[in-house]
Formats: C-alpha cells, structure tokens, sequence
C-alpha cells in the first residue's frame, strides 16, 4: 500500500477522533468564535477583492469535471470547466456569477485547482487561473491572469506558466526541489501602481507582472517555503505569507516582508499554514491560519505582535483560504475547500474590537483505542498550492488528504457528519 493511501487512513481516524471531542465539549455544533455567514453557496472560494463599485468579487476554483488527465507527476485527476469568477453584495449577501465555465481540476485526493485570485486594474477585472495549459489538459486556457470582460468571456493578458516554464527559480533548475508544478502554481495577486504582483506557492517567488503581459521576478523565497498571501500597504514592502512544508510545524508558519528591490525580513512566525495577510486600520498587519494539522475547525485569524508572534483573534475557522477589510468588517472565505459543503462568507464587523477567544475546554476522554495520528513528514499538501509536498515512490507528488478523509469520516460516522453540513 502506498504511504499516500496510509495517511488518507489515518488522516480519517483523526478526524472522527477531532469531531467527537468537539461535539462533546460544546453545547452547540463548532463554528468562528466571531462573525456570521454572508454566503454559503460558494466553490471552492479561494482569493478576494472589493471592487470600485463596493462589491466582493471571489475566484472558485471549481469542482473538476468528468475528464480524466494524468499530470507530469503521474497523478490521474479530474477536469473540467466548473470554475467561476462571483460578485457578492457586502450588504445583502447576494450573489452574481460574473464569469463561470472556467477551467478547474480535481486532485485525486479531492482538492481542487482552478481560479485561484481577482484584481481590479480601474474598473476592469482580472482573474490568476492555476494550473493550466496543455500539461495539466488545458490547452487553450494557460495558466496565467486574465481579463474578464463584461459579457462573461476571458481574454488572456499573461502567460505566467511559460514564463515558470522559461526560467525555473534555482532550486527547480538544479532539481533540488523535487516538488514541481510545471508552470507554477500561482496562489495570490494584487495590485500596485497598475501592475500586478502575484506569489507562486511551488516556484516559491515573487512575480510582478504587466497588463502587456510582460512578467519578471523581484525574488525567490529560498527553502520551498510555499509563499501564499500577498499584501501591502500604500507604500513600501509587500507582505507575503508561508504556509511551510508538511508536516506543516507552526514555526514554518511566518509572514516576510518583500522590498521592492526584492529585501526578505521576517517579521512574525509561529503559526501553522499561512494562506494570507492583510493589514487593517490603523495599518495593524494581520495573518491568516489554513488549519492546525488539517483538523477543521482549527482555521484563525492572528494579529502580528510587534515582537514577531501572533495572537489569536478568531478561532474556529475551517480551511480558511482569504481574508479582506471594509472599513472595520474582515470578511474570511470558510471551507476553501469545500469539504464539509459548500464554501462560506464569512463577516466579522467591528474587527478592531474583537476580544480574542478564551481557551476551548479540554475534550472528555473517549472510549476504546486512540486514533493513530498521523506520521510526520508525510508530505500532505495545503489547497491550491502545488507544494509543500515530496515525491513518494512513484515519482508523483503526494497530494492533500483532507478531503477524501472527511469523505471516509462521513460514510463511517453520519452523525457527526451532519453536525459538520449543520454547524452554523
């Protein structure tokens, strides 16, 4: 038996083991320790960004398809073209489909890769699409940034895959990274001075990029650190956050800032699996926390304290993807992967004064043999990544078990099953 299907195993136990103490240690289903649901009808949402008209515009990276592809890695997954690219209304939670039929795949251990950011350049919209072109079944839609016109259609402005594919950062030219996307997988894009600026969570660097699609590095980020997020403030450095490599250990967990001459400072660290940063009022830098190995409901927002740590201000996120700032409301995609139903919207208004949560009680000890937990440095990735992962014996790079574990979970305990779908 292959180690990925072990830790699929495992990873399953651990999840029954992690619904049951949370069931009994709460009157009511887990959930955010602050905020309510705006929307939960989204797939897969992964990155944000409020538009000139004050909307929320969301990438989804989709469900897959039908079409079965074997990758580079020799891994078989499933496209097809379920991405979307949504307006949703701040106020009323509405939501607009303003582009779908994107192209999306499903990996075979269930998470999904497709849309994966937008940005705003004055009133048009742009959407970073991951893992496209012809070595992952599409062809005709390379991976790379977007222009979304008005009628739903896309037009490509950069070709960012060709470009990982031209100049492979040292660690892949050398092959000292085994881990490789081909092409890249580009996790997050923002804007600067009418540029775009995207980090790559497998060729671990920082891209800026032109509407005339011309595209060029400002730095790598050496070690695989899998760089995630980006933010920035008006001025100065950009923000980027790590998300690390498996087994994932908090202290891989660290948010850097990024000159624009392409300086690396570490400014904080110490949470696990950062998937973004953002800064708040009063120019407060925030980080945003996946999971605490991949149990859900583990998911936070953390303030970065001046001295490099972070304090928990929300808990009980689940595969948290994205987080952005309206005046003083955050707004968190929940459930980035969609593997307890659909993914969520969530509003924290008030953000700068929220109290961070006191401790969660300690668990009742259950009944009958513990769950094995699972081995480390296995190597399971994070959602829309790429990376973070090593190959296993086959040559393939192992691929996230969160998915198909809450799958087993389901079929082997529908109580606490419904208890995930119900928990708000």
């Amino acid at each position: 038996m292959s180690l990925r299907f072990i830790v699929v195993g495992l990873a399953a136990l651990a999840t029954l083991t992690v619904f049951a103490g949370m069931a009994s240690a709460q009157d009511g289903p887990p959930g955010p320790s602050a905020g309510t649901v705006l929307v939960s009808d989204l797939i897969a949402p992964r990155g944000m960004v409020v538009g000139p008209d004050g909307l929320i515009y969301v990438a989804e990276a989709g469900t897959g398809g039908d079409t079965e592809f074997v990758t580079p890695s020799g891994e078989t997954v499933n496209n097809g073209f379920t991405g979307r690219i949504s307006s949703i209304d701040p106020e009323t939670g509405e939501r607009t489909t303003l582009a779908e039929g994107l192209p999306s795949q499903r990996l075979e251990m269930g998470d999904q890769i497709g849309p994966a950011d937008v940005a705003f350049i004055g009133s048009a919209l742009y959407y970073l699409q991951t893992h496209g072109g012809e070595h992952y079944g599409f062809p005709d839609n390379p991976t790379g940034i977007y222009r979304v016109q008005s009628n739903g259609t896309v037009d490509l402005v950069a070709d960012i895959g060709q470009f990982n594919i031209d100049n492979p950062v040292a660690a892949i030219g050398s092959g000292a990274q085994p881990d490789v996307e081909v092409g890249g997988n580009p996790y997050s894009m923002i804007v600067r001075d009418g540029q775009f600026y995207v980090s790559d969570g497998n060729h671990n660097r920082l891209l800026e990029v032109t509407t005339g699609g011309d595209v060029s590095e400002i730095v790598e980020f050496p070690d695989h650190p899998v760089s995630t997020g980006i933010a920035q403030t008006t001025s100065g450095p950009f923000l980027v956050g790590y998300l690390g490599r498996g087994p994932f250990l908090p202290d891989d967990g660290r948010v850097v800032s990024v000159s624009p001459a392409g300086t690396i400072t570490e400014i904080a660290r110490g949470v696990p699996m950062i998937t973004d940063v953002e800064v708040g009022t009063g120019g407060q830098r925030y980080a945003l926390s996946f999971a605490d190995g991949f149990a859900p409901f583990t998911g936070s927002v953390q303030r970065i304290n001046a001295d490099g740590t972070m304090t928990t201000i929300v808990a009980g996120l689940t595969f948290a993807t994205d987080m952005i700032f309206i005046g003083d409301t955050l707004y968190v995609t929940d459930d980035g992967l969609s593997a307890l139903g659909p993914g969520e919207l969530i509003a924290i208004e008030n953000f700068s004064a929220v109290q961070p949560p006191a401790p969660a009680p300690t668990a009742a000890p259950t009944q009958g043999a513990p769950a094995p937990t699972p081995t480390v440095g296995t190597g399971v990735t994070a959602p829309d990544t790429g990376s973070g992962g090593y190959t296993d014996s086959s040559g393939g790079a192992t691929t996230i078990v969160v998915a198909i574990a809450l799958a087993v979970a389901a079929a082997a305990a529908s109580g606490l099953a419904a208890l995930a779908w119900k928990r708000r």
